[in-house]
């Protein structure tokens, strides 16, 4: 406005006063600019994070230092953090710092990081601004802080589920053969011989497979799907994160009560060791490996805990494909009761589910998304359906 007026000054009345303004205030704008400039190339950014391998939801220490290393007092300069993927404590509101000649600031605080996987830190930008408020200028930072950040462990004192058939349960169990007579079913993949009942799969043209009832402590056996949701990282690290949070405190609170668990899972692999392949629409083939771990007690929670932090998830579309393959192994028709962490929900992933509720299995399944809509997984007896959405608290949904 000031310009503007001196302008019209000059334009309509001239004289050397009116000048006098005009180039008055032409020489403060440039002196402002060239003074940003200035402040630009001579300040300096140190920043240090104590561990650049973290656990999620767990402070670790962090520092950083504005320096000026010249002759100029460097006003108003602002730092802006990286907020989606973690937060630093006890950050004042008014981030403004002010440095005189060959003065540096120093901030200790804390850093906290909300999700597992593998992104920046600290802050992100730093924005210039000259005395008098007329410019400003954002300086970002060519190298900030890498870290990786692993799962958390969230324990859990019991399970929403009602009745939990993990702690006293008889089941159908298809390794026992002492009642020859059991009731029988439709013969399935991975039934042993011995259980077949020959009298009548002959009759009927189709084998059946006696079934025999005995109390056995099994363990547990959970299914993570590892299919990519979104190519966006604010979308897909979220969601990740708390599927991997679901299993390492199924896996911990089972493990308190001597249960052993099995997590299977798909990963990426070569032709020479592919557990399946699948072609795309586009006819290019992917090769996945069918990937186990086991976890017989507490005092093998932390190895667990870092492999499991290690899986790394697919950016094929192609979750209940993998379901449906990996979902009818023994071991999860074998188990006390079946755990089911999925992303997506589909005709594939509702087939296996029926599976197992034909053979008797007792599933809980754990949806896990931002609009969560359960109406897309079938209503099958022996089977909880439970929405989790990404920052939801353990303690209560599960």
């Amino acid at each position: 406005m000031l310009c503007i007026g001196a302008v019209v000054l000059a334009s309509f009345y001239g004289g050397p006063v009116s000048y006098s303004i005009l180039f008055g205030l032409i020489f403060v704008a440039l002196v402002s600019y060239i003074y940003l400039l200035v402040v630009y190339l001579f300040f300096k950014l140190y920043q240090v994070v104590q561990s650049k391998h973290i656990t999620a939801g767990e402070p670790v220490p962090y520092y950083f230092v504005l320096q000026n290393e010249y002759l100029l007092n460097f006003c108003r300069i602002k730092t802006k953090m990286y907020s989606t993927f973690s937060y630093v404590e006890k950050m004042p509101e008014d981030n403004e710092y002010e440095l005189l000649p060959n003065e540096s600031a120093r901030y200790d605080t804390k850093l906290i990081c909300r999700y597992r996987g593998e992104y920046k830190v600290g802050i992100s930008r730093i924005i210039i601004t000259d005395f008098l408020k007329l410019f400003s200028v954002t300086y970002n930072v060519p190298e900030p802080i890498g870290v990786v950040v692993s799962a958390r462990i969230v324990p859990l004192k019991s399970l929403r589920i009602e009745n939990n058939p993990a702690l006293n349960s008889y089941k159908e169990n298809t390794r026992l053969s002492t009642d020859q007579d059991a009731a029988v079913r439709d013969y399935m993949p991975g039934d042993p011989q011995k259980a077949i009942h020959h009298k009548l799969s002959a009759k009927t043209g189709d084998l059946k497979t006696r079934l025999t009832y005995g109390e056995e402590k099994q363990g547990i056996a959970i299914y993570l799907d590892t299919g990519r949701i979104s190519s966006d990282e604010y979308v897909f690290i979220p969601v990740e994160n708390k599927c991997l949070e679901i299993a390492l405190a199924l896996v911990n609170y089972y493990s308190g009560l001597s249960i052993p668990s099995l997590l299977e899972f798909a990963r990426p692999g070569s032709r020479s060791t592919a557990y399946t392949e699948r072609q795309d629409e586009t006819g290019d083939a992917s090769f996945y490996e069918s990937c186990r771990l086991n976890c017989s007690g507490l005092h093998e929670m932390d190895s667990f805990a870092a492999s499991v932090s290690a899986i790394q998830f697919r950016a094929a579309d192609d979750n209940g494909f993998m379901a449906r393959q990996l979902l009818s192994q023994p071991s999860f028709r074998n188990c006390m009761i079946a755990f089911i962490i999925v992303m997506k929900a589909g005709k594939e992933l509702n087939e296996a589910l029926n599976e197992l509720s034909v053979s008797g299995v007792t599933s809980v399944v754990y949806y896990v998304g931002y609009d969560a809509d359960v109406s897309g997984i079938l209503d099958l007896p022996n089977q909880t359906v439970i929405p989790v959405h990404p920052e939801d608290d353990l303690t209560k949904v599960m």
